[in-house]
């Protein structure tokens, strides 16, 4: 199982920075970022984001999809963020509204955002979604499973009197690098907290 934890207090994951070609199995990467909007007597809901792209000739997308707002999702693998800690069951699809394709590359990549109210009392939660099929031709991990989690902290601050929030990044989650040299990969990163 290829498996990233990035575990800050609050955390942005991000599976990608990967060797990619146009011959690759269907997944290519995704981020999962969050938010705390409501804190009610009966839970707090999150406003859970996530970016994510495919193989192209997977997860057909042109400018007639972007224009057209469609949904869409993997025509392989699972499309499921399932509840790991703190919830129970599918959180959300991870479908997503195509923003940005690669007809030379064969990628397509979007996102959406949707809110998730976590029962009163729950302090942390996880959740991921995994399948195989991941990018063929990686040196390691070619053709394997894969799992990105999400990890969050709902608890109060006591600095900030207030629930912490994700980092999060505006980037593509994928990454082109040239195999057997050395690459630096910048993330850019905001944090509404500050910190």
């Amino acid at each position: 199982h290829l498996y990233f934890d990035m575990a800050f207090s609050n955390t942005l994951l991000l599976l990608s920075a990967v060797l990619r070609t146009a011959f690759s199995a269907h997944f290519e990467g995704a981020i999962i970022q969050w938010r705390p909007i409501a804190v009610q007597s009966s839970g707090i809901t999150v406003e859970i984001s996530h970016r994510i792209t495919y193989k192209r000739s997977d997860t057909f997308c042109d400018d007639t999809t972007i224009s057209s707002s469609a949904l869409l999702s993997s025509g392989t693998g699972g499309t499921i963020l399932d509840c790991r800690e703190g919830c129970s069951g599918t959180v959300e699809s991870m479908s997503f509204y195509c923003t940005d394709y690669g007809t030379t590359e064969n990628w397509s990549t979007g996102g959406r955002s949707y809110n998730y109210t976590f029962a009163s009392g729950v302090t942390h939660f996880e959740a991921s979604y995994a399948s195989g099929d991941w990018i063929s031709t990686l040196v390691q991990g070619a053709d394997g499973d894969w799992e990105v989690r999400v990890k969050g902290d709902l608890s109060i601050r006591p600095d900030t009197n207030s629930i912490n929030s994700s980092p999060v990044t505006g980037m593509l989650p994928i990454v082109r690098v040239q195999h057997g040299c050395p690459s630096a990969i910048h993330i850019p990163v905001a944090d509404v907290d500050g910190d």
